[in-house]
């Protein structure tokens, strides 16, 4: 009989030991995808974990409050100690938390324990502009010249959609190494004589710098 006991703590020791033995670095159980990553907030994990697990015990009469993100931030490291490294959160008699409880906890903390949800779709930071004519036509013909200045537009006569547009025109557009003498730069300083875009056009000007930056590809030769 002392024998079979002896087993039996050994079987609960073990099984106290397997818990205590996992890192939060080192989860090699749980995978954590890209998509619940993205998805992940206190909301999910709330409503995941917190709620069906937690929050019977851990409510607002409690020390450990997980009912809202505010009331949980103060025990965030507690949380990941006991119930993602330890693995000793719930006590008995309350169940362990299953693989996918482990999988929103994990992913929390892994994006940083955010109230909510990262954008799936944030906003490209703008382009910097570049004095090649690719970035040019990008950031400056595109937005604000091609519009009219292409074949079939109200400025056909002075085409901006290729380099060859520019540096093969009569109107000497572009001549490459020669920016203060180039078509393209004269019309577009303060005060040219037919100043593009047209004041009236409602486009906005181009910038001083911007103005430098095709200056440079010019005086760079006017290259791909």
């Amino acid at each position: 009989m002392r024998l079979r006991s002896s087993f039996l703590f050994l079987l609960v020791l073990a099984a106290c030991s397997y818990r205590t033995e996992h890192r939060l670095e080192d989860l090699g159980d749980i995978f954590v995808s890209q998509e619940l990553l993205t998805k992940i907030s206190y909301g999910e994990v709330r409503d995941v974990v917190f709620k069906p697990s937690c929050i019977a015990c851990h409510g607002d009469s409690g020390n450990v409050n997980l009912e809202t993100f505010e009331s949980t931030r103060p025990h965030l490291e507690e949380i990941r100690a006991t119930s993602l490294n330890s693995r000793t959160m719930p006590k008995a008699p309350f169940a362990n938390l299953n693989k996918t409880q482990l999988q929103y906890l994990a992913a929390w903390y892994q994006a940083g324990t955010p109230e909510f949800a990262k954008d799936p779709n944030p906003p490209r930071p703008p382009e910097v502009l570049k004095p090649t004519f690719a970035s040019i036509k990008a950031n400056i013909f595109v937005p604000k010249c091609i519009k009219c200045h292409n074949p079939d537009g109200n400025a056909d006569r002075v085409p901006l959609e290729t380099i060859e547009d520019l540096v093969k025109s009569p109107l000497e557009v572009v001549i490459p190494q020669n920016a203060d003498e180039s078509g393209l730069i004269l019309v577009l300083l303060e005060g040219a004589r037919g100043k593009m875009p047209p004041e009236n056009s409602g486009i906005s000007p181009v910038s001083a710098s911007e103005i430098e930056i095709i200056k440079t590809w010019i005086n760079n030769g006017a290259k791909d």
